[in-house]
């Protein structure tokens, strides 16, 4: 981590300046930022490597009370994805990021391209959002997600979704933030220590998820060994990706974030095109602060 700090410039202290500086850019429209959320199928290829995601136009249209952003694909996570599975990304680069890291995916929603993309480079890659859009996540992973090789060889057979993902390092698992114990739920999925790395993509976009999600942020952290005694452990890192959308809504989570994180925002040279700070989209990397 200290590689990266090294390479990401001044930490934010002063939250009044990143919002502005950060939204006194005149930005591109992205609208909401949805690819298309009434199509059943979208076919994108990211990082080189082709997709095809279906959606739930119906659930994204429906009523549901704890929200249905889940169900279609924005333009966030397709742009984040390309830049985690850029041969040049930072987190692999400066080795924050390694074959034997450990990953936690918050609100991942339906696509699937983040574990599709680094779980050949990671141990093992934990994909959690609301049960309501679980079933399609692991229909998308398991549709597009390469298997995890194998020394013995079995005959060929016919296999379920679940069958399907047991073949790779990825778990996809339901995980709430207003109403899951992060220790208990992670642990019982082999993650007692909790992970090296988490992953937020466009998980803020109005102020009731705020102090939800960064207390799971800050509890998923606080699993790893703080008193130096397991010196495998490294400190869990979050990198947060969001489109720009409201300076207000932005603030707050970005106060909110403060109060518990140390935190820097990831500068262009180290952004693949499509994300970079004039593209409406930004890139944020937090360590939990001493003592929190």
């Amino acid at each position: 981590m200290e590689g990266l700090v090294a390479k990401l410039g001044d930490e934010i202290t002063d939250v009044d300046e990143e919002t502005f500086d950060l939204f006194s850019q005149t930005l591109p429209s992205h609208d909401l930022g949805m690819i298309d959320g009434k199509a059943d199928t979208i076919e994108l290829t990211i990082a080189g490597h082709d997709f095809g995601v279906k959606q739930s136009p119906g659930v994204l249209q429906s009523n549901r009370a704890g929200g249905t952003t889940g169900a279609a694909i924005w333009q966030v996570s397709v742009r984040f994805a390309e830049w985690m599975g850029w041969s040049k990304n930072p987190l692999f680069q400066h080795e924050v990021l390694s074959n034997d890291s450990t990953v936690l995916e918050l609100g991942a929603g339906i696509s699937g391209f983040l574990p599709c993309l680094i779980s050949p480079k990671v141990r093992k890659v934990a994909v959690t959002d609301q049960n309501y859009v679980l079933k399609a996540t692991q229909e998308n992973v398991a549709a597009n997600i390469k298997p995890v090789k194998r020394q013995h060889k079995t005959k060929a057979k016919t296999t379920s979704v679940t069958d399907s993902l047991s073949h790779t390092n990825v778990d996809v698992f339901a995980l709430d933030w207003e109403n899951d114990d992060v220790h208990s739920t992670l642990s019982s999925h082999g993650l007692p220590r909790g992970v090296d790395l988490v992953l937020a993509c466009d998980c803020i976009f109005n102020y009731a998820l705020i102090d939800p999600f960064v207390q799971t942020c800050v509890d998923v952290c606080k699993m790893r060994p703080s008193d130096g005694k397991e010196e495998s452990m490294t400190a869990t890192v979050c990198v947060i990706a969001q489109q720009l959308r409201q300076p207000e809504v932005f603030e707050q989570w970005l106060e909110t974030f403060l109060r518990s994180f140390r935190a820097w925002g990831m500068p262009d040279e180290l952004l693949t095109d499509d994300i970079k700070s004039d593209s409406g989209f930004v890139v944020h990397i937090g360590v939990l602060k001493a003592g929190t």
